[in-house]
């Protein structure tokens, strides 16, 4: 070979180092940019929802440029004008997006009215169209995209089913923020606060609402309000607070106290609402009970309720909210209502039953329509919103814990209940995120809102929210059997009165045996006493028997839930944080399995220990012995799970002092799996008791001493 003929090569490499970089760049780099005008950024709802979609966007695509009114590929125009809402008005928050390409470019152009509008609008998009999943105040799930992902002639609206939509926190109990809204010394406390009201803004929603404890800091505290409010008012949400007349139970706060009528309760009411309106409320909601199963106090005290919802309406021109209760003996006549016409209306309901089942065992009644009812009688008279739990606590749910995928049903087919009925707005009850309950609650709040797509609306089922998380046919098919196997067993069937653990009430003696939860048809103690042999067959081969088909049938589907899982993870098709969210509720579903097998060996237990004809004491401790076995299989569980806990364990799941009345987080029963253990030990013990293993601080959950003092 010559040199010229080894020279001819090294230049062609030399030309392709020097054009192929060039031709890479040569490519078009996306840009994005959001264009609104001074006087739109003006509006803090905006301005809020703008900074933090530049940042959204930013991490989904990582390889463009985001800014904001530059020339770009994609633009996201907003409207030059908009008109706020006069307070106490609620805003109109109806969007729609229309997408056009021209000129090489992408251009997006939203229509919106309000600013509030805009702040939806905007959260829709990313959420409904980009990917995006705020699923919890402290986890979003960011998608990653290297082009734009919509096509250029996407047109999507939103219109939400209620004017006002979102979430009452009810800090009576020791959840996750009970503290840092009350306490503002605590470390970060206003900004984990702040976190939760940017997801409700993220997730469309405009209320938020929380019960009022009585130990705060009356001097310090209404300064932390304040700047709550001012923060919620900056990303479009209307803010309140719960207050009682005065009621005893659980440290909730009261206007009056009851054996102390000097100064006049009148008096007492005008201080109350001098002090709680230092801070800017949008609406206050009152509760007019003594406590659960107490006479009501406007039965003792009508002119100083009376006063209190006039004061509220006319003086501090906002709203005021009545609760319900569904302790009602199933007559929608003995429903509580407002004593002024002006007053609203917040219709309750409980556990995982809808408004409409035919069976809901709660508080003694048959179902829960009479709650309905109350509703339809009420709507076109005053202000109706629904109130909704979407998770218990006590000992019903998240503390024993169990996951109950049949909250998805019920609350989503409440939704369409109360907004075919006309309700202006939807209050969810919440009471504690984790074992999967965020996912209730994000669920919700999507439901809150209907979506059209290319004039096609979004369709809503009970388990759609977590098809958009674990998009996979087989896992979604493996989904809608582990809530059909929990309506029929736990819901149709009634297992639920052995799966919940016992309310200290319960084990009281009559007349004092209030119901609360469902509860077994025979006490545990009858069944253990009993000398009907007939009456612990009838248990061993009933409910216990079917709680052991229960867990047998859901094993099989969590067992085909993870080997998917596992199998998806292998091939890349889901992201590691998809399969991490996937396992958590595995995880929980697993537990309740364990639950339903721990249940019926200590069911079966109670039922033959002093039946020699049944297997006697002998078979009553080799049962115990397996459930104890069983239990430290679901400890091994539980503690894979607090290692996904969003908040720190110490704060929601171990013992600490709080403003509530109870010495714990909400988890911390389920860190022992307490209620587990103390049925084994009420079987050996033979104690059916409220003050055997007492878990509760029963002082200051009856508060009685709150009669005489604040």
């Amino acid at each position: 070979m010559s040199s010229r003929d080894g020279l001819l090569p090294r230049l062609f490499f030399l030309f392709c180092l020097l054009v192929l970089p060039l031709t890479a760049d040569a490519a078009p780099r996306l840009t994005i940019s959001l264009h609104a005008s001074p006087s739109l950024l003006a509006h803090a709802p905006v301005q809020n929802a703008v900074d933090d979609t530049v940042q959204l966007l930013a991490q989904a695509f990582p390889r463009a440029t985001v800014t904001i009114n530059r020339k770009a590929s994609v633009i996201l125009r907003l409207p030059d004008q908009v008109t706020p809402a006069a307070p106490p008005a609620v805003p109109e928050q109806s969007f729609a997006w229309q997408s056009r390409r021209s000129s090489g470019s992408i251009t997006l152009t939203l229509t919106a009215a309000t600013p509030e509008g805009v702040s939806a609008g905007l959260y829709g998009l990313l959420q409904e169209q980009v990917g995006f999943r705020f699923i919890h105040p402290r986890q979003t799930l960011v998608p990653r995209h290297h082009q734009w992902p919509l096509s250029p002639g996407l047109t999507f609206s939103g219109t939400p089913r209620f004017a006002s939509r979102g979430f009452h926190l009810h800090t009576l109990h020791p959840m996750e923020l009970t503290e840092q809204l009350h306490d503002p010394t605590r470390p970060n406390a206003f900004e984990d606060v702040a976190a939760y009201l940017t997801w409700l803004a993220r997730n469309g929603q405009n209320s938020f609402q929380f019960y009022l404890l009585r130990g705060v800091d009356r001097q310090h505290w209404p300064t932390h309000a304040r700047r709550i409010v001012s923060y919620a008012h900056s990303r479009g949400i209307r803010c309140g607070t719960a207050i009682s007349l005065a009621m005893i139970q659980q440290q909730a706060f009261q206007a009056i106290t009851l054996l102390r009528p000097y100064p006049s309760y009148q008096r007492q009411v005008d201080r109350t609402l001098a002090w709680l309106f230092q801070t800017p409320w949008d609406f206050i909601t009152l509760e007019s009970m003594l406590g659960e199963h107490l006479p009501l106090v406007h039965r003792l005290l009508p002119s100083a309720q009376r006063h209190l919802e006039q004061e509220v309406v006319q003086r501090y021109q906002r709203p005021l909210f009545c609760t319900t209760h569904v302790i009602a003996d199933d007559d929608p006549a003995q429903v509580r209502r407002p004593l002024s016409a002006e007053g609203g209306i917040l219709i309750h309901s409980v556990m995982c039953w809808s408004l409409t089942d035919h069976k809901a065992p709660v508080y003694g009644n048959r179902n829960q329509r009479f709650m309905l009812e109350a509703a339809r009688q009420e709507q076109g008279k005053r202000p109706v919103w629904y109130w909704p739990e979407s998770s218990y606590w006590v000992g019903f749910d998240t503390p024993v814990p169990l996951l109950l995928l049949p909250y998805l049903e019920s609350r989503l087919a409440d939704i369409r209940v109360m907004q075919h009925l006309g309700a202006a707005g939807h209050l969810t009850f919440s009471t504690g995120w984790e074992w999967g309950y965020w996912l209730v609650d994000w669920s919700i709040a999507r439901w809150s809102w209907q979506y059209r797509t290319d004039g096609s609306e979004k369709a809503a089922t009970p388990l759609a929210p977590l098809y958009d998380l674990l998009p996979d046919p087989v896992l979604q098919r493996l989904w809608q059997q582990a809530l059909m196997l929990q309506n029929r067993f736990i819901k149709d069937r009634e297992l639920i009165r052995y799966l919940a653990a016992s309310t200290p009430f319960a084990e009281l003696p009559s007349p004092f045996d209030l119901p609360f939860q469902p509860e077994p048809p025979i006490a545990y103690r009858t069944l253990l006493k009993s000398r009907d042999d007939s009456i612990a067959r009838a248990v061993v081969q009933g409910p216990a028997a079917e709680l052991a088909q229960y867990a047998d049938q859901m094993e099989q589907t969590t067992r085909r839930l993870t080997a998917r899982l596992a199998e998806l993870g292998r091939s890349g098709r889901l992201a590691p944080d998809q399969q991490e969210l996937a396992q958590e509720l595995i995880t929980a579903l697993q537990v309740t399995v364990l639950r339903a097998r721990h249940r019926s060996l200590t069911l079966t237990a109670l039922a033959v220990k002093h039946r020699p004809a049944l297997g006697g004491r002998g078979a009553c401790e080799r049962l115990l012995s397996q459930a104890a076995e069983l239990r430290q299989q679901g400890l091994a569980l539980v503690r894979q799970q607090e290692a996904r806990y969003r908040y720190p364990v110490a704060l929601v799941a171990r013992k600490r002092t709080s403003l509530t009345a109870y010495p714990f987080g909400y988890l911390y029963p389920a860190a022992r799996l307490f209620f587990w253990e103390r049925e084994e030990q009420q079987s050996v013990i033979e104690r059916f008791d409220p003050l055997f293993m007492n878990l509760w601080d029963i002082r200051r959950t009856l508060g009685v001493e709150s009669l005489f003092f604040h």
